[in-house]
């Protein structure tokens, strides 16, 4: 089956499990509007419906305790979904590659770096999994310390140096419940802050030999919907900061937000590849299989026109890629 790589991104503990678990669970709730199916492989479901049961059950504590989520894996996982028409047979393979937030710390092995940005170079697109409130809490204190915007930075100038074909980055801001609540001034102080902490990265992307090549994104996600981070505890030496969150009232449920967003703009991003005709290797798996079905073509459209670009959502570049 025709098969497109993505690369999950994010040091440990920000949240990349959550973000791809609740994606894949809104992504049921919604698809039905344009006839649409994602079907996990098997191993790949056993795990997201213990992430899924986990989540959950943090949604159900009135007060979730500093330092509560989900543990992140010590291994490299890839979860496999297959895209289909409802009652049809798949047509498309996505592959989200997750790793250990370790092999992209300053302690990571020279093999751990080298593998990060051998699947950034062959992945059609990187979401970028940022925690919200080290981000925006005391003024981005513990930005760097927990987030590695450096590191990223880094990894994307190495694995980009030399690439020639068109491909997406998605910046997404998790854990970003309170600011999101509050209404568009405060998501709009979300947006800047990632540019100026990812200003560098920014600047990178956009170079001449790049920005005609790379389309940026900017898709904040609510991981639970129903918690926003109130506290902040100092971290010990050789310790993270932890993080506070309370539920927005008694009663409030697990109700994932916009988790589908990374999704739409990826499908987006491949349509307007294949509209335009452009050469590209692991785009050409698309080219093949768009042309057969006009149906499945327009069910992917009406999928992609759900993309959000404003309140806290924004395309920073590359709007003609998408």
């Amino acid at each position: 089956m025709n098969e497109l790589k993505i690369t999950l991104l994010g040091p440990s503990a920000v949240g990349k499990t959550s973000l791809l678990t609740s994606m894949y669970e809104q992504f049921k709730r919604i698809s039905f509007q344009a006839n649409l199916q994602l079907i996990p492989e098997a191993e790949s479901n056993a795990i997201l419906k213990k992430r899924l049961k986990e989540l959950k059950s943090l949604a159900e504590s009135f007060k979730v305790q500093p330092g509560a989520g989900i543990p992140g894996s010590s291994e490299v996982r890839s979860f496999i979904f297959d895209l289909a028409e409802q009652d049809k047979k798949p047509f498309l393979r996505l592959n989200f590659y997750d790793y250990p937030g370790g092999f992209i710390s300053d302690k990571a092995s020279p093999n751990e770096k080298k593998f990060v940005r051998e699947l950034m170079n062959d992945a059609a697109a990187v979401v970028i999994a940022i925690d919200t409130p080290a981000l925006m809490m005391s003024k981005g204190k513990f930005n760097e310390y927990v987030n590695k915007p450096k590191q990223i930075t880094a990894m994307f100038k190495e694995a980009y140096k030399d690439i020639q074909e068109p491909r997406l980055v998605i910046f997404a801001p998790v854990k970003c419940e309170m600011e999101m609540r509050k209404g568009d001034r405060a998501a709009k102080q979300l947006l800047e802050r990632i540019k100026k902490e990812y200003a560098d990265l920014l600047n990178f992307l956009s170079s001449p030999t790049l920005n005609s090549q790379v389309a940026i994104a900017i898709t904040p996600v609510q991981t639970l919907g129903c918690v926003v981070c109130t506290m902040i505890e100092e971290p010990r030496k050789d310790y993270l900061p932890t993080f506070g969150f309370r539920k927005i009232s008694r009663d409030a449920q697990y109700n994932p937000q916009d988790n589908d967003q990374p999704l739409r703009y990826l499908l987006r991003f491949l349509l307007k590849i294949y509209n335009e005709k452009r050469t590209h290797k692991f785009l050409q798996v698309v080219m093949n299989w768009m042309g057969l079905d006009a149906h499945i073509k327009n069910a992917l459209i009406q999928f992609s026109k759900g993309c959000k670009i404003s309140g806290g959502f924004a395309v920073l570049q590359g709007k003609e890629l998408l």
